[in-house]
């Protein structure tokens, strides 16, 4: 085979690796947002994980018109508390779903309000509020969900 041969060859050898690396291949079905029960369910799931206790938990109802209304969601937790890791640990497990969630932090008392969003609406608020009477548990940061 003449050199010209061998450059096409090689030339055609590295067009088709260059096309079968852009082929993007998604590893597994992405979830759906069934229903905003799911958000309260994965919700009560990392709370249970980070041991916040019921009675830490106050839920109230905030309704927008006739159709829409959103919970809202009050977390007590001590002064010690990781509020950015329970934000990321609730996150990891609502990236599958395609639900964003926007967090914002009140200054001086450093209160976390976090918005969960889908579909560009947002479905659910929760407060994570600092008290000092409460104590911290001592227990290690909940394993992210696989």
């Amino acid at each position: 085979m003449s050199k010209k041969g061998w450059l096409t060859l090689l030339l055609g050898a590295c067009c088709f690796l260059a096309a079968t690396l852009h082929v993007e291949i998604d590893p597994r079905p992405t979830s759906v947002l069934h229903s905003p029960s799911q958000l309260d369910s994965l919700i009560a799931q990392t709370t249970y994980d980070f041991r916040i206790s019921s009675d830490q938990i106050r839920t109230d109802i905030v309704a927008h018109d006739s159709l829409f209304q959103r919970k809202v969601y009050t977390l007590f937790v001590a002064p010690g508390f990781s509020k950015t890791t329970f934000h990321h640990h609730l996150n990891t497990r609502l990236e599958p779903l395609n639900v964003s969630i926007y967090g914002s932090v009140k200054f001086p008392e450093k209160d976390l309000e976090l918005n969960l969003l889908y579909n560009d609406t947002v479905h659910r608020t929760l407060h994570i509020r600092a008290e000092s009477d409460l104590s911290i548990q001592q227990t290690s940061i909940p394993r992210l969900p696989d």
